[in-house]
């Protein structure tokens, strides 16, 4: 698990996002659809092929700037409601967050657990204040900004969860839970009977938006991208290796909450990139594998021999239903040269 590290909006950010979203308040009956998305480009897509002209976007901003349009409202305003509702709900009702701490110490786990609750109260609260707020006539698209998970076994403001990364049987946001409220919007076929399997208990719908994304039409080309994950050993042999082989053919896409300062010149840093863009992609657990098995394309899986992860379990979930191969060497070094050896991915 990586934690985000959260960047403090400017004064004058929060006040403007204040402004804009009191307007929207004001005027919600304006809107047929409301989309509350973190910018990240193929999750955006969703909202960039949403017909409607009556819609409107909140937007939680990422590390990486990718969405260069205008129309849309900064989260920043709602999401510092729900950091002082988290901070101040457990004190609020502290008489029932003590019985739930101590039902948990009595199982073994309170400790581990004392700020999930912290946050599960927090996240209640807000969630209340927006069911008050919010009006339930529109619909609601969400997905990781605004709206906290627990919406999903309410439905108080009308929505909609857009799925944003791959779901496995582990996956414990979508697996083994009580009955779903709401509706959930997958991205691919492959899922609805993985869901129905596994006993998901709740609509679904299938919206191949990221597909949309993919298939555009791009003059870019990238020999070799190695995804990164928010792992030290990955981060530092990623950076060792790049200044010690000094590679023109290489770029690098920096996962999301991947804040490592790598000394790799600028150039070699990239963005947005597709499946059809990409000549060899390299990885190692992350989920934009999927992105690339949805196409049948090999990938190149960098092992760091972590005794905490079953790579094969992961590598087994990324190719349900793909004919991909997966090439794992626990050696950047190695990748490279047989790659360049056999002179894959050249233009």
């Amino acid at each position: 698990m990586a934690e985000r590290k959260l960047i403090r909006p400017k004064t004058m950010d929060i006040l403007k996002s204040f402004f804009k979203t009191l307007k929207f308040l004001l005027t919600q009956k304006k809107y047929d659809k409301v989309f509350f998305l973190m910018e990240r480009s193929e999750l955006l897509e969703i909202y960039k092929v949403e017909k409607s002209t009556r819609k409107l976007l909140f937007l939680n901003h990422e590390q990486d700037r990718v969405y260069t349009e205008s129309d849309y409202i900064s989260s920043d305003f709602f999401n510092l409601l729900r950091y002082l509702s988290r901070k101040v709900a457990f004190l609020i009702f502290f008489k029932r967050y003590r019985e739930v701490i101590k039902t948990l110490e009595d199982s073994g786990y309170g400790t581990v657990l004392h700020d999930y609750i912290k946050n599960a109260f927090g996240d209640a609260l807000f969630l209340q204040f927006l069911s008050i707020v919010l009006s339930k006539k529109n619909e609601k698209f969400y997905s990781g900004s605004v709206i906290p998970m627990g919406e999903k076994f309410l439905n108080r403001l009308n929505t909609f969860e857009v799925q944003h990364g791959i779901i496995h049987p582990h996956h414990v946001g979508y697996i083994g839970l009580p009955e779903v409220k709401n509706s959930l919007i997958l991205y691919s076929d492959r899922y609805v009977r993985l869901m129905k399997d596994h006993g998901y208990r709740g609509e679904l719908i299938v919206n191949e938006y990221k597909k949309t994304f993919f298939q555009k039409l791009s003059n870019r080309y990238f020999p070799i991208v190695i995804y990164t994950q928010p792992t030290p050993e990955m981060q530092k042999n990623i950076n060792e290796f790049m200044k010690r082989r000094l590679p023109e053919n290489i770029f690098i896409q920096k996962h999301p909450k991947d804040y490592f300062e790598y000394e790799v010149d600028s150039r070699h840093f990239v963005s947005e990139t597709t499946p059809i863009e990409v000549g060899c992609p390299i990885m190692y657990i992350s989920s934009v594998i999927e992105n690339f098995t949805l196409y049948d394309k090999t990938c190149y899986i960098y092992d760091l021999k972590l005794e905490e992860v079953d790579l094969e379990e992961f590598i087994a979930i990324y190719t349900q239903g793909s004919s991909s191969e997966m090439v794992v060497i626990d050696e950047l070094d190695k990748i490279y040269e047989i790659i360049v050896e056999e002179g894959l991915c050249l233009k």
